[in-house]
């Protein structure tokens, strides 16, 4: 009997120890997959800001460049009438692609949903990109300037569409669950005349609050990428 005793004992250790052994195994390997999933986002974070910092300072060289090639400009087109026109063309040409940033008079236009004034969870969001794009045809129908989304500029190549829980606006998120600004830089009269054109704003954009003011100042980033073209060319005439 004390043998069995005996033997059920160790069993019992045997056991309890196996329990133990696996259950701080299993520990560990929380552990380490905690660890690595903390370096991993501890690394990922350390990129995303080294890549902010090389995009502010590539960015600060291309301010200094773009500024270079303005007093160059200036310098070229002061004393030649010829130049001065294809400087003037030139800058047009840079405010249309939204490659300079821009102020003159205008609107600002808000649109706000109402779960973002009442602070209430909806599952579908009130604003989606076809409501933007409607907005901005009027806009351009009314012979605006320059246009921006929450500070993002709208040019030729501008691609605005739902994707997921956001709306992209040239490849940037933005809520739409959250106030969107627009600004359009124009004819104060004329871009009223179109906002206040029946069908314009006044349908759709149900469940959100718009409103919107005009001002003798307003400013519009420029569109903050590069614009290249591999396929278009130029019509060489004979």
């Amino acid at each position: 009997m004390k043998k069995i005793g005996s033997k059920l004992a160790v069993g019992a250790v045997c056991i309890l120890l196996g329990f133990t052994i696996t259950y701080q195994l299993k520990a560990i390997s929380r552990q380490q997959k905690t660890i690595t999933k903390d370096t991993n986002v501890a690394q990922i974070t350390l990129e995303t800001e080294q890549l902010k910092k090389q995009k502010e300072s590539m960015q600060k060289k291309i301010d200094e460049l773009q500024s270079q090639v303005k007093n160059y400009e200036n310098a070229a087109s002061s004393n030649d009438t010829m130049t001065k026109e294809i400087v003037k063309k030139l800058e047009n040409s840079r405010i249309l692609t939204g490659s300079v940033d821009v102020q003159g008079e205008g609107v600002v236009i808000y649109i706000t949903p109402q779960s973002a004034l009442f602070n209430t969870k909806v599952e579908s969001p009130a604003i989606v990109d076809s409501d933007l794009l409607k907005i901005i045809n009027e806009l351009n129908a009314s012979d605006a300037e320059a246009i921006s989304v929450n500070d993002i500029r709208i040019n030729a190549r501008t691609a605005i569409r739902n994707a997921s829980n956001y709306i992209t606006v040239n490849e940037e998120r933005i809520s739409p669950y959250k106030r969107i600004t627009i600004k359009a830089i124009g004819n104060k009269a004329k871009l009223k005349a179109g906002l206040e054109f029946p069908g314009a704003i006044d349908s759709g954009f149900q469940g959100c609050d718009i409103k919107y003011e005009f001002k003798d100042d307003i400013q519009i980033p420029k569109y903050n990428k590069s614009v290249q073209f591999e396929y278009a060319k130029p019509i060489k005439k004979d």
